[in-house]
């Protein structure tokens, strides 16, 4: 494993340090950014090969790669596709397969059509009573012309358990996707992450709008915890439930290689200088795991250099300790309020073995408490502007859905003497990737009249 780089850029005269996780895959599945620390741990679990055994005989079953992945979300997920891409990837390693998967979604190669043309009529477009959509799940609602409603629909598999093998000599493994009823523009016309996911063998579950919300609604935008309405594909612990965006106790061995790594350049770098690692926000899931192992180390470092040592007459002293080491973690929420990161970030941290107190991140507010923060998903002009000047004055490239609202935020910190979580510290910001998605994202602010059709190929 190669630590991701560390890009140092002058923003508005103040220096910080970019951790490209955008250029970090995972072996095989080729799954990147956030995505790839939330699912490393998933990644390396090992997987049968078409005889039946596993790539190392005397691991156990609790190493192995289960023979069904059951998740749930929006029907444009990121974590969708990653969790379609790892599966595919561990198909293909049991067919001796070994090749990563090509990352053509990278440049919109799957994006068949413009992605915010949708069908109103559709039961989906009422949807937007809900209070939060996690992991750019948000329904779009584009003034645009209608399809045709008499088009022959593409055959979409709605229901995978008619499809799922429970033979013991079936070893393929499969993903299964609870998701609300596809708009019928998606339907007839699939693309993006959805079309991407579907190619990569991708089992749908579609549910009415209210099934779905009382499946995986509330506060918390579901629980860790597969419902009790609902059945795993196959028992005996061959199905693993992974809740929405990967937020659960398995994105821990990713945000632990991650703490290390800034830990480590920080103890290089740093110079004893406070650091503030600034990390957009949907569940929060990387925020809190990152914050808990962070401290964890700086902890284990800092009483190391407390220890005592021997000297060579056998007498024991003190060990000096130079070092300064001060990290904190700071989240900006892109998804809800901050009510909603505090809860998503308690819920998770205790049910992971936390206090649910004392490894909490900070959390940016909002420049004005009235307002909040901007609305996720929402073509916005400020957004735009902060996309603009990332791109053309410093050349770093954001998504529109976290990356650029949450530098949006952050430079309006920069120079203003207000508490923060920055102030009178240095900038650590996780870039967490979604480059994938800026095409059909500009789709829509070309729709919202934000942008010319003429702008978006220059992008």
């Amino acid at each position: 494993h190669q630590p991701s780089p560390v890009q140092v850029t002058l923003v508005r005269d103040r220096m910080v340090h970019i951790k490209r996780d955008d250029l970090l895959h995972l072996p095989y599945s080729n799954v990147s950014g956030n995505k790839a620390r939330k699912m490393f741990a998933l990644n390396q679990l090992l997987v049968e090969d078409i005889s039946g055994f596993s790539n190392n005989a005397d691991d156990d079953d609790d190493d192995k790669f289960p023979n069904v992945l059951v998740s749930y979300g929006g029907p444009q997920s990121n974590a969708m596709l990653a969790l379609a891409a790892i599966v595919n990837a561990k198909n293909m390693q049991r067919d001796g397969t070994t090749e990563d998967i090509p990352n053509e979604i990278e440049n919109d190669n799957w994006m068949t059509r413009d992605d915010t043309e949708i069908d109103n009529d559709d039961e989906n477009d009422n949807d937007n009573e809900s209070n939060i959509d996690i992991d750019m799940d948000m329904d779009m609602d584009m003034d645009i012309d209608m399809l045709d409603d008499n088009e022959e629909d593409i055959d979409i598999d709605s229901d995978p358990y008619d499809s799922i093998s429970t033979k013991s000599n079936d070893k393929k493994k499969r993903f299964v996707y609870y998701t609300k009823k596809i708009p019928r523009y998606l339907r007839k016309q699939p693309n993006g992450n959805f079309l991407r996911a579907l190619s990569l063998g991708m089992e749908l579950k579609e549910m009415s709008n209210d099934e779905y919300k009382r499946l995986f609604g509330g506060e918390e935008g579901g629980s860790a915890t597969p419902p009790h309405d609902i059945d795993p594909p196959l028992s005996n612990k061959q199905s693993l439930w992974v809740p929405q965006g990967g937020a659960c106790g398995m994105a821990t061995p990713g945000a632990m290689v991650m703490a290390y790594e800034i830990v480590q350049y920080w103890i290089d770098k740093g110079k004893g200088m406070p650091l503030t690692v600034c990390v957009p926000g949907g569940t929060c899931t990387t925020a809190v795991l990152l914050s808990r192992e962070i401290n964890k180390m700086v902890k284990e470092i800092m009483n190391e250099r407390h220890d005592e040592k021997i000297n060579k007459d056998g007498t024991k002293t003190k060990a000096e300790n130079n070092l300064q080491l001060d990290i904190q973690v700071a989240v900006i929420p892109c998804v809800g309020d901050e009510g909603y990161a505090k809860r998503q970030m308690k819920a998770l941290d205790i049910s992971t073995g936390g206090d649910g107190k004392s490894d909490i991140p900070l959390i940016f507010p909002p420049p004005n408490k009235n307002k909040g923060y901007l609305r996720f998903g929402e073509p916005s002009p400020a957004i735009l502007e902060t996309f603009l000047e990332m791109k053309d004055e410093y050349d770093l490239y954001l998504d529109l859905l976290y990356g650029a609202p949450a530098w949006n935020l952050l430079l309006y910190y920069f120079k203003r003497n207000i508490p923060s979580p920055i102030q009178g510290r240095q900038i650590m910001y996780v870039h967490s990737g979604g480059l994938e998605g800026i095409s059909s994202q500009l789709t829509r602010y070309k729709h919202k009249g934000l942008v010319g059709a003429n702008q978006i190929q220059k992008f």
